[in-house]
């Protein structure tokens, strides 16, 4: 018999975790790495992430694609919604620092938030905010 604290508890997610998610087509292949773990005001968890393995179009670039982003803010929604497998440990990658930085100024003063969308939603989102930019 099956103990019934075992039953359908989310997952612990930690810092250092990689993970996998669904993307918005079959050239993506999206990876979440936790760099950080914040308590959220009003209760859970806000995980920021990099994520790798994307295709986000941002004129800005000589290539007019970006393949990651340094620092998403994103809450256990997020992973829960795009179908995250858990891949392997690997090290916090200290480029997420800068925008955490400045994620973390305006979210103190009520002016960001985080994501609890699924990965292909937030890729649109940025992709929509990175257009805007031109």
């Amino acid at each position: 018999m099956q103990d019934s604290s075992d039953v359908d508890q989310p997952p612990d997610f930690a810092a250092g975790q990689l993970w996998r998610c669904a993307g918005r087509s079959a050239e993506e292949s999206p990876l979440l790495l936790i760099n950080r773990v914040d308590p959220h005001p009003r209760g859970g968890e806000i995980f920021q992430v990099s994520i790798a393995g994307v295709r986000v179009r941002k004129p800005a670039e000589a290539s007019g694609i970006t393949t990651s982003l340094p620092h998403v803010p994103v809450i256990r929604q997020t992973f829960e919604r795009s179908q995250a497998e858990f891949v392997r440990l690997q090290a916090p990658d200290p480029a997420y620092l800068s925008g955490h930085a400045q994620w973390k100024r305006e979210f103190d003063t009520g002016n960001a938030g985080s994501f609890g969308v699924s990965v292909a939603e937030v890729l649109d989102f940025v992709e929509r905010g990175l257009a805007a930019k031109r």
